[in-house]
C-alpha cells in the first residue's frame, strides 16, 4: 500500500469513526430524554395548582388577532396552568374508545388523547408490544388539547372537564368557565383509523365572545425505530410542508447563510390537515372547513419537542349562540390503499420525493406490490425488481459500459501524453483530444446514460424508503426487518454494531470503481477518490434500511458482472478482427 492510498484509507476510517461518535452524541441524549419522558408519563398525577404557584412564567396561551402568542424556545411555553377551585371538585377520569384496529385512551384533564395504540402493528418484529403513536413529556399540552381565546388570560388546556357521557361509541366532556361553555365529543374510530371529533362553544353570558381556538398535536423525539424521522407536517393550499422535529425553529440552511431567520413554519388559512409524521405512520387533524384554519410549527424544547398547533379563527359569539366545529382525527399507517380510500390528499403524507420523481416512485410502489403477489419474500422482491430495472435500462447501461471500455483501452496512451507534456497543459489537452478523435472515443459519452438512469434510481430509492409493506418484513438469516439496519452482532464493550450488507456494498463499489477509468484526473486524486467514495457511502449506508442497502448491493454486483461481460465480448471482437 503506497503512501497516498494509506492516507486515503486513514481519512475514510477517521470520517467513519467521527460519524459514529457524532451519532452517539446526537442519539444518546435523545434516548435519555425518551427515558425521562417515559418516567414523567408514568409518574402519578401532581397537584398542578401547587406546581404553578412556584413558576415565574406568565400564562402564555393568550391570543392576539386570533392566534396564540407563545414564548418561543421556553420549556414552559405550553406548560400546565393553574387549576381553579371549581375545577378541583371535578373528579379525574380516563376511558377508552376502540375497535379491532386502534385503541384510544382519553382523559378529562384537558380533554385530550393520552394514548393512540395500533393493535395490528408492533414495536418490533417479535410482535410483542403494539406500537404507541403518542409519546410526549408531561409538561406540554397533550394531543388534541385545546385553548380558547374567549378564556382570555386563563389557560384551559389543563382544566378538568365534566364527563357528560361515556359508552363504547361516544365520549362527551363539558367545561364551563365564566361565560364560556365548551363541549367536546369524541366518537368511536371507524375501521379506517379515523375518529370524528366536535367542539361546541356556547356563550352563556350577556356580551359577545371571541370564538377562535387552537388545538395541538405535539411530537417528542425518542429512540424507538419508528420515530427516527419524526416530523411535523401540514397540507396548506394543496402543498405539503414537512419539517423534522429537531429542525423546528432552527431556521433553514439558506436562511442562516444569508443572515436571515426563516423561523418556524406558519400558515394563516387553507390548512387541509396538520399533525405529526413518521416514516410509516401519521397523526393529523382534518378540519371540516379548512378556509379559516391556520397552523404553526412551534418548538417547545429546541431540537427535541415541538408541536403542530392548528388555529381556527371565527366570528364573535353572541350571547346564547352555540358554534359547532367538526374535525376528523387520523392516527394510522401510511398504507397507500388506505390513504387513497380516505381521500383528502392524505396520501401526500407519504414522502415520495420531488414532484418530478413522484410518478416513478408510485410506479415502483405498484411494482413492489405486484411482484410480492407472486414472490412472498420482500428481500427476493427487491432483488428481482433490481434485475428488472437493469434489464429495462440495459441499452443505456451497455452503451455507457462500452464507452468506459474504450476509454480504458486508450488510457495508457493518455497517461504517456500526460507524462510527456506534464509542463504544457494546452499541448497535453490538444494531443489528448486528437487521440479521442482517432479512436472515436467521447469522454463524456458515459455521462448522458448515467444522467438518464438517475431518475429511475431515485424513484426506486424513495419507493424502498417509504414502502409501508417493507416495515418489519424479513429477508434471510439475521435480516429480520428490511426497513431497518440489519445488525449481525454488536462488539462487546464498545456497543458498536457490525452490519454485513453495508460492508459488501462498499466493497462492491470499490471493485466497480477499479474497473472504471478516471479520465481527466490526476492519478493520485483518482486513487484517493477510489477509496474515499466507497468509504463515504459505507458511512451513510451504515444507518440506511437494509432493503435500500440490499438494492444498492445487488445493483453494484449486477453492474460488475455486466462490465466483465462487455469487456470479454469486446476483447473477443478485437481478437477476431
Amino acid at each position: 500500500m503506497d503512501r497516498n492510498l494509506f492516507i486515503a484509507f486513514a481519512l475514510s476510517m477517521s470520517v467513519f469513526v467521527l460519524w459514529m461518535v457524532w451519532q452517539e452524541e446526537v442519539m444518546g441524549p435523545e434516548r435519555r430524554a425518551a427515558i425521562e419522558a417515559k418516567r414523567s408519563l408514568d409518574a402519578p398525577e401532581q397537584d398542578w395548582a401547587t406546581e404553578t404557584e412556584s413558576r415565574n412564567d406568565e400564562p402564555t396561551n393568550a391570543f392576539e388577532k386570533g392566534e396564540p402568542v407563545l414564548k418561543q424556545g421556553s420549556k414552559a411555553s405550553l406548560a400546565k396552568s393553574e387549576v381553579t377551585e371549581a375545577n378541583t371538585a371535578t373528579p379525574l377520569w380516563s376511558g377508552v374508545l376502540e375497535n379491532e384496529n386502534v385503541r384510544i385512551e382519553l382523559s378529562n384533564r384537558g380533554g385530550i388523547a393520552t394514548s393512540w395504540q395500533m393493535k395490528k402493528f408492533f414495536e418490533t418484529p417479535r410482535h410483542e408490544v403494539p406500537i404507541e403513536l403518542i409519546e410526549v413529556p408531561g409538561n406540554v399540552i397533550g394531543t388534541l388539547g385545546t385553548t380558547f381565546s374567549a378564556s382570555g388570560s386563563t389557560d384551559l388546556s389543563q382544566s378538568v372537564y365534566a364527563l357528560e357521557k361515556s359508552d363504547a361509541d361516544q365520549v362527551i366532556m363539558v367545561l364551563r368557565r365564566g361565560d364560556l361553555e365548551v363541549r367536546k365529543t369524541f366518537s368511536r374510530p371507524d375501521e379506517n383509523y379515523e375518529m370524528q371529533m366536535t367542539i361546541e362553544m356556547t356563550n352563556r353570558g350577556s356580551t359577545p365572545l371571541d370564538s377562535s381556538l387552537s388545538m395541538s398535536i405535539p411530537a417528542s423525539m425518542n429512540d424507538r425505530v419508528d420515530f427516527k424521522e419524526l416530523s411535523l407536517v401540514a397540507l396548506v393550499d394543496d402543498e405539503v410542508t414537512r419539517e423534522l422535529v429537531p429542525s423546528v425553529g432552527g431556521g433553514s440552511f439558506f436562511g442562516g447563510l444569508f443572515g436571515g431567520d426563516d423561523g418556524p413554519f406558519k400558515a394563516k388559512s387553507d390548512v387541509g390537515w396538520a399533525g405529526i409524521d413518521l416514516r410509516y405512520f401519521a397523526g393529523v387533524i382534518l378540519p371540516a372547513d379548512p378556509t379559516d384554519v391556520g397552523v404553526n410549527f412551534i418548538p417547545i424544547d429546541q431540537g427535541r419537542v415541538a408541536t403542530a398547533q392548528i388555529n381556527q379563527s371565527g366570528n364573535r359569539l353572541v350571547p346564547g349562540e352555540t358554534l359547532t366545529r367538526r374535525y376528523s382525527v387520523f392516527f394510522g399507517p401510511k398504507d397507500p390503499a388506505l390513504l387513497r380510500d380516505l381521500g383528502r390528499e392524505l396520501d401526500q403524507t407519504i414522502n415520495r420525493g420531488w414532484s418530478w420523481v413522484e410518478p416513478l416512485t408510485v410506479f415502483f410502489e405498484w411494482a413492489l406490490e405486484s411482484v410480492h403477489r407472486v414472490v412472498p419474500n420482500y428481500g427476493l422482491v427487491i432483488i428481482l425488481l433490481t434485475i428488472l430495472v437493469r434489464l429495462v435500462t440495459l441499452p443505456i447501461i451497455t452503451k455507457q459500459m462500452k464507452s468506459s471500455e474504450r476509454m480504458r483501452e486508450v488510457m495508457p496512451r493518455i497517461k504517456e501524453l500526460q507524462e510527456k507534456y506534464k509542463d504544457d497543459r494546452q499541448k497535453q489537452s490538444e494531443e489528448t483530444f486528437k487521440i479521442y478523435k482517432e479512436e472515436g472515443v467521447n469522454p463524456l459519452s458515459g455521462c448522458l446514460p448515467l444522467l438518464l438512469q438517475m431518475p429511475v434510481f431515485i424513484g426506486l430509492f424513495y419507493a424502498l424508503q417509504t414502502s409501508f409493506d417493507l416495515r418489519q418484513a424479513p429477508f434471510v438469516f439475521w435480516i429480520t426487518d428490511l426497513s431497518a439496519p440489519a445488525t449481525l452482532f454488536t462488539l462487546p464493550g464498545v456497543d458498536f454494531p457490525i452490519r454485513v450488507l453495508p460492508l459488501i456494498m462498499a466493497g462492491s463499489m470499490f471493485f466497480q470503481q477499479q474497473m472504471t477509468p478516471q479520465t481527466g484526473m490526476d492519478p493520485a486524486q483518482a486513487k484517493m477518490m477510489m477509496i474515499m467514495m466507497p468509504g463515504i457511502m459505507l458511512l451513510f449506508s451504515y444507518t440506511f434500511p437494509s432493503g435500500l442497502v440490499l438494492y444498492w448491493t445487488v445493483s453494484n454486483l449486477l453492474g460488475i458482472g455486466h462490465q466483465l461481460l462487455i469487456r470479454r465480448q469486446m476483447h473477443a471482437k478485437e481478437q477476431a478482427a
